[in-house]
């Protein structure tokens, strides 16, 4: 099977593409940078997603190497933004292009240059997208409508057999990522912080998002399309 995860140089994205290359997938990461070690099932190319015609062309060199796509997991994200009361046009656009524009960029090639081939989509948000949570404006408000687009798009591409879902992480803690360094710099507060707005008491960690992805894509999942899974540990009730 062949599998296209953008933003899979860093962060989940990263621990995805190691996933996926560990049970024999063809992974094809699209990403600013790589450091991915180099194995045999993976390409890497080196892609701003916010540019549409970059994405169209990179899609086209996809094509011509692999004539079907089983799977596409858009991944690129950051909450990195100015804080509240701060942001200015230039966030408001940092933030767009990188939670919502490199998604339906990276969606709206592949449908146009594959022609609407059968597929399985899966757009990676945040429960930022639909709770008031300690996060940026500009990421929530991006990440409100990255979930809107799935839902609609969803119904519309539903008439072609491709199934397009969206997953909703909360606090993920993974080697050296932000969670982690915190826990490094302050273990009590962070653990009070988790304990006080988890109601389960735990972080989210990428076995359970490569998990669900693993079920979305399987034929147990053939029949799930517009859904919002989250994984936070009941922190959005």
């Amino acid at each position: 099977m062949n599998i296209i995860i953008s933003g899979g140089s860093k962060g989940l994205g990263k621990d995805l593409v190691s996933k996926f290359l560990d049970q024999g997938y063809n992974v094809i990461n699209l990403s600013r940078t790589y450091k991915n070690k180099l194995r045999n099932n993976l390409i890497n190319y080196k892609i701003d997603l916010s540019s549409e015609k970059n994405t169209k062309k990179i899609i086209r060199k996809i094509k011509k190497k692999y004539s079907k796509i089983n799977l596409i997991i858009c991944c690129v994200g950051s909450g990195k933004s100015a804080s509240l009361g701060k942001e200015n046009k230039k966030s408001w656009d940092h933030s767009f292009s990188t939670n919502f524009f490199s998604a339906t960029n990276l969606i709206e090639s592949y449908l146009s240059i594959y022609n609407y081939e059968r597929t399985k989509i899966i757009l990676i948000s945040s429960i930022a997208g639909a709770k008031i949570i300690d996060a940026p404006i500009t990421y929530s408000v991006a990440k409100s409508a990255l979930n809107f687009y799935g839902k609609m798009k969803s119904k519309y591409l539903a008439k072609n057999k491709i199934n397009l879902n969206i997953i909703s992480p909360g606090n993920i803690l993974q080697k050296n990522n932000v969670w982690d360094k915190k826990l490094k710099r302050n273990n009590l507060s962070i653990k009070k912080y988790i304990k006080q707005n988890v109601p389960l008491n735990a972080f989210c960690n990428t076995n359970q998002i490569y998990d669900l992805c693993l079920y979305l894509l399987s034929e147990s999942g053939d029949n799930i399309t517009g859904s919002n899974f989250v994984i936070d540990g009941g922190q959005s009730l």
